[in-house]
């Protein structure tokens, strides 16, 4: 008791083999996070963080009234770690254990308070993550230990899953374990990851086999920042980087909401993850772009002197794998889905699949849109509007352009471009005539035009 740790000091709390360390991480931007690392890698991995960083000159201390706290250098209390109430339940000291779990014991050795029944983003072996207990993944960035967009769930029906926790969608990853009181146990004489019951059966094994021997090696499981939970080992003499034994998800595009609201994630080899602002959008943060993206200009595609202003873009090898589809419509070519979406005024992209001749149309907002190795084959369809620099109000191209804002077609051009002036394709009706839906073929780009067709002569 009243033993402290001071942030910027290189003090921590450790073992006789040293192989952990309790006591404030520095992090990049010169703050100090209280948190459990492993302390014989370069890396110095941490395994256990409580947020949020403090300043240097902070105190981790064990108080006399038996709580872990954390004060600020000027005597306030940031924050308690432990979660001990009572003053029959105060601790009575604190043990480093060999498994890199840290606890609070009272003075008959029972344990009140570990960090392992407190997980932040990662389990050791010998931790167990139970029913309804969560990992949350920390956000984006060196220095950022708050919590981030993803969690890994033991859910209490037994299904453990992956899941984009702020938004109300069902999880992207689940292992359809549908069996009470079950638990996900990283074993400590194996380095197993797997599903257990009260029992210790094994309904659902994870990870299948590991390097041996197993005691040669440091273990970790993670959820990492952009929502895939994977497991690690490194070689305790000989290793220079952590190598992944097994991961969740191999396409890491696959991750829901990865890139955030209107942002396409691309991943050329599976393995990092690159944010952009699907095209027509622009970012909310120029420096994350996962933190997702906005129109560069809002248009009304169903009414307004704007809404045939856009072009209807083509993008290979990629999907907009949101939901709910707005509609799928099954027998079609690639055609057909263009023109299903150029008619239609309430949705703004789909996704064509040829193998299955599907064309599966969207609501907005556009999510989890991807460019990966799981889009191969598929085609994006996605109706973008003309900058003002660009095309005038009737979405007409200014090349080739008579005066300022008027290029001049063929009666032939334009009967072609409205289906020949379907009466599907009438707009409105005014005194001189009707106006038309159409479509041209510009530049290789299909552009929204607006065609009014006179139907008597105007008197000078």
């Amino acid at each position: 008791l009243n033993s402290s740790i001071t942030a910027g000091s290189n003090s921590t709390w450790k073992l006789p083999s040293g192989d952990f360390e309790f006591g404030f991480y520095p992090l990049p931007n010169s703050l100090f996070l209280p948190g459990i690392w492993f302390a014989k890698i370069p890396q110095k991995t941490l395994v256990w963080y409580k947020s949020p960083s403090v300043e240097p000159n902070s105190l981790l201390q064990l108080t006399s009234e038996g709580h872990l706290v954390i004060t600020h250098s000027n005597g306030t209390i940031s924050q308690t770690i432990d979660n001990i109430g009572g003053d029959s339940d105060a601790a009575n000291s604190a043990h480093m254990q060999d498994d890199g779990n840290f606890v609070l014991k009272d003075s008959n050795l029972r344990t009140l308070w570990e960090s392992f029944d407190s997980p932040a983003n990662t389990m050791l072996p010998g931790q167990t993550l139970k029913s309804n207990q969560i990992l949350y993944s920390k956000g984006k960035g060196e220095s950022n230990y708050s919590m981030g967009n993803f969690m890994l769930e033991m859910q209490g029906d037994g299904n453990l899953i992956l899941k984009a926790h702020q938004f109300s969608d069902p999880s992207y990853w689940y292992t359809s374990t549908l069996v009470s009181n079950l638990n996900l146990v990283f074993n400590e004489s194996s380095s197993l990851l797997y599903l257990a019951n009260g029992n210790g059966n094994i309904i659902y094994s994870l990870t299948k086999s590991t390097p041996t021997p197993v005691k040669d090696y440091y273990h970790r499981a993670t959820i990492d920042e952009n929502g895939n939970f994977q497991q690690y080992v490194y070689h305790k003499r000989n290793g220079t980087n952590w190598e992944r034994v097994w991961r969740a998800i191999d396409d890491p595009c696959k991750v829901d909401f990865v890139c955030g609201i209107y942002g396409l994630c691309t991943s050329p080899d599976n393995e990092l993850v690159k944010c952009d602002c699907i095209q027509g959008y622009i970012p909310f943060d120029q420096e994350d772009v996962s933190k997702g993206c906005h129109p560069e200009t809002v248009i009304n595609y169903c009414s307004g002197p704007n809404m045939m202003n856009f072009k209807l873009k083509v993008f290979d090898d990629t999907d907009f794998q949101f939901y709910p589809d707005f509609a799928l419509i099954n027998d079609v070519d690639l055609e057909g889905c263009k023109k299903s979406v150029m008619d239609d005024c309430n949705i703004i992209a789909a996704t064509y699949n040829s193998s299955t001749s599907t064309c599966a149309k969207k609501r907005m907002p556009l999510l989890n849109a991807r460019n990966s190795s799981s889009s191969k084959g598929q085609k994006a369809l996605l109706k973008v509007a003309y900058s003002n620099n660009e095309f005038n109000t009737f979405g007409v191209s200014k090349k080739k352009n008579i005066g300022i804002n008027f290029r001049e077609f063929t009666f032939n051009e334009l009967h072609e471009a409205t289906d020949g002036f379907s009466i599907s394709r009438i707009l409105g009706k005014g005194s001189s005539g009707k106006v038309y839906r159409g479509t041209l073929i510009i530049d290789d780009a299909e552009i929204g035009i607006a065609v009014k067709k006179l139907e008597k002569k105007i008197e000078k």
